[in-house]
């Protein structure tokens, strides 16, 4: 009776630590998702330019030698 009561607090124990781990994770992400989003719209922003940089070259480049 006594090593069921102490299997029953130790698995208690477990899902408490699992819990509190869980919570702790969810915390250190929804603390980190603005940064993150911020720095993504950031790089896509980014590319987005590159991507129009390189168009309007390779557009001018083209009816520059077609021309």
């Amino acid at each position: 009776m006594r090593q069921h009561m102490l299997n029953g607090w130790l698995v208690a124990a477990l899902v408490a630590l699992f819990c509190l781990l869980g919570i702790t994770a969810y915390m250190e992400v929804r603390k980190d998702l603005p940064r993150v989003a911020r720095s993504r719209d950031l790089k896509v922003a980014d590319e987005r330019t590159a991507q129009l940089q390189s168009c309007s070259m390779g557009c001018c480049n083209s009816t520059a030698s077609s021309a």
